[in-house]
């Protein structure tokens, strides 16, 4: 005889919201995000998975948990790709981890002005771009340094969140999703709207080629990519899952090439093609 269905709660108190869904339809979640995403989804982050997902059940209609598992189990039903949406994490502000932006303009693109041909486009991925203030800030760096200014840069951004790369294609920001910039760099880089929202300028766009992607799906680029940008990701996945995705990225970059890696990651203890260069930045050997 099959247990009835939990239905969902109509107010819960933080502590309350945190047990509400069964031990056995998170292990659900947590198998389909990491099949789907690569991302492990912790213990600790049940209750913010309860909240995300209560709002995904009232918007459909549905009164329990375990019939929003059965939805998002399938990949091809729309509500997968929202599913995603709902767990992945999109914490970033403008030159967050600074120190990476002053290696980037002090020694990485000056060593490839160097050796790459003005004729040759610099290649730059910012694999999780989420809502596009990493690239925008790798942008402004590349606009600011002088030892590239005759080099054409190209700036891909992918993020598996659908509405973080619409955002991050708009490049329009509110005055509080511009922290981290200062006000020099926010009036010669981006213009004010009537709306109290301000957008990148022209300059900054076109170097922005924005795309979504599941970092464990096939790439839209396969070769000769200059920087990696992977900075606070590689957390989010188990052991094999970040040995893959190293592995992948040394496939696309030459010796020479760089990576760059979030404050609390390491290559340590991996099988890789890099040499530490910095704090958490690794050339392609």
């Amino acid at each position: 005889m099959s247990q009835p269905r939990r239905q969902l709660p109509t107010s819960l108190t933080e502590d309350e919201i945190a047990t509400s869904m069964s031990d056995e339809i998170f292990s659900g979640f947590q198998r389909i995000t990491l099949e789907q995403t690569g991302i492990e989804l912790s213990e600790g982050k049940r209750a913010m998975i309860v909240n995300r997902f209560t709002r995904r059940l009232m918007a459909l209609g549905l009164t329990c948990f375990e019939e929003y598992l059965e939805l998002v189990a399938d990949p091809a039903n729309r509500e997968a790709r929202e599913f995603i949406d709902t767990v992945t994490t999109n914490l970033t502000y403008f030159f967050r981890e600074a120190y990476h932006f002053k290696v980037l303009s002090d020694m990485v693109l000056p060593e490839l002005a160097r050796r790459i041909e003005t004729s040759v486009p610099i290649r730059i991925w910012s694999s999780a771009c989420s809502s596009g203030q990493e690239p925008y800030s790798l942008a402004i760096t590349v606009k600011e340094t002088e030892a590239i200014s005759n080099h054409q840069v190209r700036i891909l951004c992918t993020d598996i969140d659908t509405k973080m790369i619409a955002h991050a294609q708009a490049g329009k920001y509110s005055q509080e999703q511009l922290r981290g910039l200062n006000k020099s760099r926010q009036d010669r880089w981006f213009n004010s709207q009537h709306n109290g929202y301000y957008t990148a300028d022209d300059a900054l766009r076109s170097m922005l080629v924005c795309k979504r992607l599941n970092l464990f799906d096939r790439w839209p680029i396969r070769e000769g990519v200059d920087v990696i940008v992977c900075r606070n990701v590689l957390i989010y996945f188990n052991l094999s899952y970040q040995q893959k995705l190293l592995r992948r990225f040394a496939e696309i970059q030459t010796p020479g090439a760089y990576l760059f890696l979030g404050h609390s990651e390491t290559l340590d203890g991996f099988d890789h093609a890099y040499r530490r260069v910095d704090n958490t930045v690794y050339e392609r050997i």
